[in-house]
């Protein structure tokens, strides 16, 4: 019984394990073939980096880093600002679900404290939209991104030449429409004690642990080499991080994996989704990303095209438009409908006519333009 409501609360990864359980009834079982369908060095770094994350987010030293910059009388606009961009950069290199589950509380927080309630709804909208379109620079700033650069072997230079273009008009555009919200003085409290408590060396360790991942992205070392350095290490120092993995994540890929490497095996599938995606590759990807988000979009078109270009593009600027085409969207409407006097159908209009203005200009750049 709780398998049943622990699925029905997360209706993606149950269609995600319906999608594997039938692809597997359609092709001879070849539990060689199914096992191989899955790519383990993947998951491994990403359970390593969500470890690591998480213990840097528990030790407090970015509720600290805000409390040491803003204290006393600021800007209304510095304020929001300084929460969006610590989303957009923030999401570069601890992903964009981790910043803004880290960011949103903490501006709702505070912008409580301020009397600012009003900028609720387009703070949290622009995080959402800061967090997504940051992501996008970097290989582990989204699970997309990590898949694409694996799949597809790109160098570290080769896959920042395809997002920084966008990434950058981006941030121009987010900056640009903070300059609407309000420009008041507000008043915050002094430092918090709690900014003082932070274990350093336990920081430390942790970012260590970080770099380690990061040459196992820029492929110096291999990935059992990283794990065997990683996983050791929190399992004596930390061993409650592992109770932390976003393990629904791990699965959703796993059950990505072996769906998708069935339907590779079915020649029929193969030969009409190459010919649907050729030529095709960024609007299929982007407009999939709005139905059944980004990620699984990502997993499930990847072994039909080469175009890494094109999909890696679809598949972040897909991460735009209804609040599902990117589950980190999911994150920050759960934390601003948790508060008082929320306003649920404002926030989702507002939400939806902001993404949807970035998405029309990044497409304008791309087909009218045909700047990449």
């Amino acid at each position: 019984m709780k398998i049943i409501e622990y699925l029905r609360g997360n209706p993606d990864l149950a269609v995600a394990g319906v999608f594997a359980v039938i692809t597997s009834l359609a092709v001879p079982f070849e539990p060689r073939a199914m096992a191989m369908s899955v790519n383990y060095a993947l998951l491994l770094l990403l359970f390593c980096l969500m470890a690591i994350v998480q213990g840097l987010r528990e030790s407090g030293v970015f509720s600290s880093f805000y409390q040491r910059v803003f204290h006393g009388a600021v800007s209304s606009r510095s304020l929001s600002r300084f929460f969006i961009f610590s989303c957009f950069f923030g999401s570069m290199l601890i992903t964009n679900d981790v910043s803004l589950i880290i960011f949103v509380p903490l501006a709702i927080t505070t912008l409580t404290e301020a009397r600012c309630m009003g900028l609720f709804i387009p703070v949290v909208t622009w995080q959402t939209i800061a967090a997504n379109m940051g992501s996008m620079l970097t290989p582990i700033g989204n699970p997309q991104n990590l898949f694409i650069y694996e799949h597809y072997t790109l160098s570290i230079v080769t896959f920042l030449s395809y997002t920084a273009p966008t990434v950058v008009v981006s941030g121009i555009v987010i900056y640009a429409a903070t300059c609407s919200l309000p420009d008041k003085m507000v008043t915050l409290a002094n430092e918090n004690a709690e900014a003082h408590h932070i274990s350093h060396g336990r920081v430390a360790m942790l970012t260590l642990l970080f770099v380690v991942c990061l040459l196992d992205v820029l492929r110096v070392i291999p990935p059992w080499l990283m794990a065997l350095i990683v996983l050791p290490v929190i399992a004596v120092k930390s061993p409650h991080l592992f109770r932390a993995v976003d393990y629904k994540l791990l699965m959703l890929f796993v059950f990505l994996f072996i769906g998708v490497g069935n339907l590779t095996r079915v020649p029929e599938v193969s030969a009409f989704a190459t010919r649907l995606l050729t030529g095709h590759e960024f609007i299929v990807s982007l407009i999939l990303c709005q139905f059944i988000s980004n990620v699984p979009a990502t997993v499930m078109l990847a072994p039909y095209t080469d175009a890494a270009h094109e999909l890696l593009l679809g598949v972040n600027i897909g991460g735009l438009g209804t609040i599902i085409a990117s589950m980190a969207s999911i994150i920050s409407f759960k934390a601003y409908i948790k508060t008082r006097h929320s306003r649920t159908k404002k926030y989702l209009l507002v939400f939806t006519a902001a993404n949807i203005g970035l998405l029309a200009l990044l497409l304008v750049l791309y087909f009218v333009l045909d700047w990449k």
